[in-house]
């Protein structure tokens, strides 16, 4: 029977390590073992996690569950509710998105509510003209024996220019009109 070493763990003596090299490596190993404990209890208990830690170089790393900017509002600055729809958004950016959004979509009803004035406006002297040019022609609606003279007059100049517009359509497309009847030319 052989007789195994088996190696454990070793205790760490814990003082500054002077290597630079050796420091941001043990930094970088270590900072991504705590931020993997931290993930693992708030998955595993739902507590609200956050953590801070600055490199040797001064340069900050943070881990928040759900969120590090709510967590630290909570206890350190001013409370704000959480955003279901989407926590890891600032607030304040979704506040100026959504100032910026209505103001475009307030310029696009302003144009819209413009084109609708003018539209109905044109709809109301177009209804105007329609009946300004009824009342036009509502004198020979009634029975010709009931005209007098100028009316009669005006009827027969009125149908002699629609005459000369079909005959002037009809030429244009290929017909003749003679004696009272179309035939093809």
């Amino acid at each position: 029977m052989s007789t195994r070493l088996i190696k454990g763990r070793k205790s760490v003596c814990l003082a500054k390590i002077e290597n630079q090299n050796n420091r941001q490596v043990t930094f970088s190993k270590r900072r991504n073992g705590v931020f993997k404990k931290a993930n693992e209890l708030a998955a595993m208990t739902g507590a609200e996690v956050g953590i801070i830690v600055s490199s040797p170089g001064s340069k900050p790393y943070s881990f928040g569950h759900p969120n590090i900017n709510e967590i630290m509002n909570k206890y350190v600055g001013e409370e704000r509710p959480l955003s279901p729809s989407s926590p890891d958004i600032d607030e304040k950016y979704v506040q100026t998105f959504r100032k910026a959004n209505s103001r475009k979509l307030n310029a696009q009803l302003n144009t819209l509510q413009d084109q609708l004035d003018f539209e109905l406006s044109l709809k109301n002297k177009l209804n105007q003209m329609n009946k300004n040019v009824e009342s036009q022609q509502e004198w020979f609606r009634g029975p010709i024996e009931k005209m007098n003279y100028t009316k009669a007059s005006i009827l027969k100049e009125e149908l002699e220019d629609l005459l000369l517009k079909v005959k002037k359509y009809g030429t244009e497309r290929g017909y003749g009109y003679e004696n009272g009847k179309w035939k093809v030319e």
